[in-house]
Order: structure tokens, then C-alpha cells, then sequence
């Protein structure tokens, strides 16, 4: 029997607790520029609690923050230093941590991939993490300019071997010009489905099984990270071959700006595994023999 979504007041309750937590000890977790991360993240707090759209831009002159997760270099007058922080989705971290080891300590080979990857948090450490382990890591990236850092980042951490990067937006079309807004002051947030004055670029778009399809024999489980802006839904359409392939496949998808994506989830099947943290949730599958 499926477990029902559920996020409940002391599931909350844990996130806002932790959330704080893990602002207080970035002086313990981050390297480098340890008082200016701390600073950085504090100023970044404050805002996002008055208003929660507003970005924080960095605009120290370091553009390489060193952490216990891996090397990054940043984009200086954007908000990618937020994203590299050790604070970040962090209880999702862990938990994705958690079950990467628990399929590897059951003997199997475990391909993560990383679908909305910006500057290649997920991917540098997941990369990092299981290293000399069976894993192997997909990074998918549509905007030309985030593609060069994830290199860049993949190479300060020296993982070049373990991950792949594609420069294309996974959805449930092949298009060799479609439209995206970028956020210039946070990439990580340029969408298709935004309004605005945001700069118009085009790229190009595929579906996941055009893509690594014929790759999936090679795993016994599959692990999805979703964080593309609101089009979730057109990600997992692109993906059925893969998701029916029979393979253990495990989903973390960006849940707080469509919703709708629950649902979605609920009626194909998915069994619903943990929400621990206030922007995603975690899902299971796999088809019955």
C-alpha cells in the first residue's frame, strides 16, 4: 500500500529547527571565506524571511568558497554562494547521502542525476562523497554559461571521471530552440514558464529517454533530483521509459512552486517517502514484475 503525502506540523517544526542549525555552524563546516559565508548567509536569512523572492547577491571579490562538501567557484554579484553553502537544502543532503549509501551497501549500482544542476552542488558532492564507489553521476544544465562552471567545479574537486554533463533542459519534447528567462542575479532560478523582464536565451531541450535511455541497463537503481523551475511534471513525462524500465528508482523533486506536481506523483503509483524540508519531497518506484 502506497503511504500518503503527509508533512506534518513537527515535520515543520524539525526543518525550521535544523534550517537555523545548520546557519550557525557554517563557521565549523565551511573552509573558506569562513566569516564572510557566515555574514553572507546571515544578511541572506533576514531577507528571504521579509521576502521570500528576494535574492542576496555576493559581492565580496572571492569567487571560490571551499567547504566540507567540495571546491566551488562562483559567480561574484549573484546568489550562487547561497547555493554552494553547507546550510543548503541540507536536510535533503542528508538524506540523499543516507540512501545512496544504503543502495551501495546492498550491492548496487547507482546512477544519480542531477536534472536543473546549476553550478553542480548536487553533482560535485554526490561525486565527491562516493568517489571509489559504484556511482555514477548525469548532470543536466541548459544555460551555456553554468555548463562552463560546472566544469570548472568538476574540475577543481577532480571528479571530471565521475560525472557527465549534458547541456540541454530535460522535458518531454526534443527542441533544438526553445525559450528560457534567466535570472541573472540567480541563475538557479531562470525558467520557462516565467514572466518579466528577464533576459530571453534559447536552448535546447530532449527527453530523458532520447538521451540516456539506452544507458539504463547498466544500473539496478536510479536516483532523480528535480529542481527545474515548475516543469517537474514534463521531466517524469520524457522519463517513462526509464521510470518503467524496472529499475529501483527513487525521486527528490522541487514540490513548493507547482504543487500540483504531488498529485501527479500520487496517480502514477509513486510511493510517497519523507518531506524534510519545506521546497522538496521525496518519492519511490517501481514496477511491479
Amino acid at each position: 500500500m502506497k503511504n500518503k503525502y503527509h508533512y506534518s506540523f513537527l515535520d515543520k517544526l524539525f526543518f525550521y529547527l535544523s534550517y537555523f542549525f545548520y546557519k550557525i555552524i557554517i563557521p565549523f563546516e565551511v573552509r573558506d571565506p569562513r566569516w564572510k559565508m557566515w555574514w553572507y548567509e546571515f544578511r541572506y536569512t533576514i531577507a528571504k524571511f521579509k521576502d521570500y523572492n528576494r535574492s542576496i547577491p555576493w559581492k565580496y571579490s572571492r569567487n571560490i568558497i571551499k567547504t566540507k562538501f567540495g571546491t566551488f567557484r562562483i559567480r561574484t554579484g549573484t546568489s550562487d554562494a547561497a547555493n554552494v553553502s553547507t546550510a543548503f537544502e541540507r536536510r535533503d543532503i542528508n538524506y540523499l547521502l543516507r540512501l545512496v549509501r544504503k543502495l551501495i551497501n546492498k550491492g548496487k549500482k547507482v546512477l544519480f542525476l542531477d536534472i536543473g544542476a546549476d553550478l553542480g552542488g548536487y553533482s560535485v558532492i554526490v561525486a565527491s562523497y562516493f568517489r571509489k564507489d559504484a556511482v555514477k553521476v548525469k548532470s543536466f544544465e541548459p544555460v551555456e554559461a553554468s555548463c562552463f562552471l560546472i566544469k570548472e567545479n568538476l574540475a577543481l574537486n577532480n571528479i571530471e571521471d565521475k560525472v557527465e554533463l549534458y547541456p540541454v533542459a530535460l522535458l518531454n519534447k526534443k527542441n533544438d530552440r526553445a525559450e528560457i528567462k534567466l535570472d541573472s542575479v540567480t541563475p538557479g532560478s531562470s525558467s520557462m514558464t516565467s514572466e518579466g523582464e528577464n533576459r530571453t536565451i534559447f536552448i535546447k531541450t530532449d527527453r530523458l529517454d532520447n538521451v540516456i535511455g539506452g544507458e539504463i541497463p547498466d544500473y539496478d537503481a536510479i536516483v532523480f533530483k528535480i529542481d527545474v523551475e515548475g516543469v517537474e511534471q514534463e521531466v517524469l513525462e520524457g522519463a517513462k521509459g526509464v521510470i518503467n524500465s524496472g529499475k529501483d528508482i527513487y525521486i527528490m523533486v522541487e514540490d513548493f512552486i507547482k504543487p500540483e506536481i504531488i498529485n501527479y506523483l500520487g496517480r502514477n503509483d509513486f510511493d510517497f517517502l519523507a518531506k524534510v524540508t519545506s521546497y522538496n519531497s521525496w518519492w519511490h518506484y517501481q514496477k511491479s514484475k
